[in-house]
């Protein structure tokens, strides 16, 4: 049975890709697109639930939970036909995760960009240095770290990294698409990319392909669906409480940003060094 940190981790990773700054503003805009209910519609019903609405966002979150779990499978799939270099899978998927991880915290566009990844940098070779005093191996699983730190710089100066923060989605038309438009927007969703939703997502996928059997990774998916979609229902269900949440909230982008993308480095450290198995663990 998959750890329940794993299922916690990939739900909370969903968490933060709705609260993400490229996803949570928009949400209002594909409510009205799915339903045809517009948020001025919506206030002049405050204190009722539309449940043609209801029904339109779980709709879409069905289109889009079935593309990510069945990608969770064949990620999974793909991982076991290549078991014989798993171990040297794991470590590539840990060091994409991590650059992934960076990425999210939004360290490529800030202005101070070259400072914090030479930081990083060194940080990571002051860590393995430590690894090797410890170890006494100068070929222990944190050799990696620096490795991590090249790539970043390379990632950087080669301007690499601008691809991931374009965004490839459907167009929008104007009119309403009922349920089963719903379900097939959710699909075209699940399809697109957003610099928010992308590298959470490709990191979920990564992490999939280590597990055992297929149906550890379409619960890792699954997971992850369930936590960018319940937040996306229960908009549609309160979608006036849900713009005053969103001022709120949009305070806070920035400190979402980062603590997602340091979720997404911790995550991509325990699977460097093997130490996801053992943190579970104690949760059993």
């Amino acid at each position: 049975m998959i750890e329940s940190v794993s299922i916690g981790t990939a739900f909370l990773a969903g968490i933060i890709a709705f609260l993400s700054p490229c996803v949570l503003p928009i949400i209002p805009g594909y409510i009205a697109y799915i339903s045809g209910v517009t948020a001025q519609t919506a206030q002049e019903e405050k204190s009722k639930i539309d449940w043609k609405v209801v029904y339109s966002a779980v709709a879409f979150v069905i289109g889009f939970s079935i593309v990510f779990t069945a990608l969770g499978a064949a990620s999974t799939f793909v991982g076991q036909l290549l078991q014989e270099y798993k171990y040297i899978i794991s470590k590539v998927a840990a060091v994409l995760v991590i650059l992934l991880g960076v990425h999210f915290t939004g360290v490529f566009q800030s202005q101070k960009a070259k400072q914090w990844l030479f930081i990083i940098f060194g940080i990571s070779v002051v860590i393995y240095g430590i690894s090797i005093g410890i170890t006494k191996d100068m070929l222990n699983d944190l050799i990696l770290l620096p490795v991590i730190g090249v790539a970043l710089l390379l990632f950087y100066f080669s301007g690499f990294y601008k691809i991931l923060y374009q965004q490839k989605t459907t167009e929008i038309k104007k009119k309403p698409a009922g349920i089963v438009g719903a379900f097939i927007i959710g699909i075209a969703f699940a399809f697109g990319w957003s610099p928010c939703i992308g590298p959470v997502l490709g990191a979920i996928l990564l992490y999939a392909s280590q597990q055992e059997t297929v149906s550890q990774g379409i619960t890792l998916l699954f997971a992850f669906s369930m936590g960018l979609g319940i937040p996306f229902i229960l908009t549609a269900m309160a979608i006036n409480q849900f713009f005053r949440f969103f001022n709120f909230m949009r305070k806070y982008f920035l400190l979402i940003e980062i603590t997602g993308g340091l979720l997404l480095i911790f995550v991509g450290i325990l699977l460097l060094t093997g130490s996801l198995e053992k943190l579970s663990a104690l949760f059993l």
